[in-house]
């Protein structure tokens, strides 16, 4: 993934960092972005620790992954091939919405807003096997907002 994306010469820099302790700098980031991470988290509360720390006051974290409740129904086994004939599966853990809150609320981080996204039509078309899925919960979003309950902080 890092080769691709180098390749599109766009971004000034590039690494690979465990999301619980990335090494960047702390309290000088405006926005902090995790896409489909936290379902192979054993555990929550290093991701939100790590997002807060980098965050500035005021700083935004968005949050993207799979519903706990599609994690549980239809199972997210995650295969790779690191190489041909060398298969991985990486570890899938369901943690509860309520989760969330509770490891963010911990590292003053407040939710800002929440969406959740059902099996829909646009869903089928790109995979027609999840038709048995049809309106169940497949993905949500969180934005948490650091320091958000504190005063003068917001929209600074």
């Amino acid at each position: 993934m890092l080769a691709i994306a180098s390749a599109r010469e766009i971004y000034d820099r590039l690494g690979e960092a465990d999301v619980a302790a990335t090494g960047l700098a702390g309290g000088v980031y405006d926005l902090v972005t995790t896409c489909l991470v936290d379902e192979h988290l054993r555990d929550l509360k290093p991701l939100y620790r790590e997002v807060s720390r980098l965050l500035r006051l005021g700083g935004i974290h968005v949050l993207v992954g799979f519903h706990p409740h599609f994690i549980m129904t239809a199972g997210m086994p995650t295969h790779f091939d690191r190489n041909p004939g060398e298969p991985v599966a990486i570890e899938t853990y369901v943690h509860l919405l309520s989760d969330h809150v509770a490891a963010a609320r911990a590292v003053d981080l407040s939710l800002l807003e929440m969406r959740e996204r059902l099996v829909d039509d646009r869903w089928i078309a790109l995979k027609p096997r999840w038709e048995q899925y049809r309106d169940h919960p497949v993905s949500f979003a969180l934005v948490w907002q650091k320091g958000a309950s504190s005063a003068g902080c917001r929209g600074e």
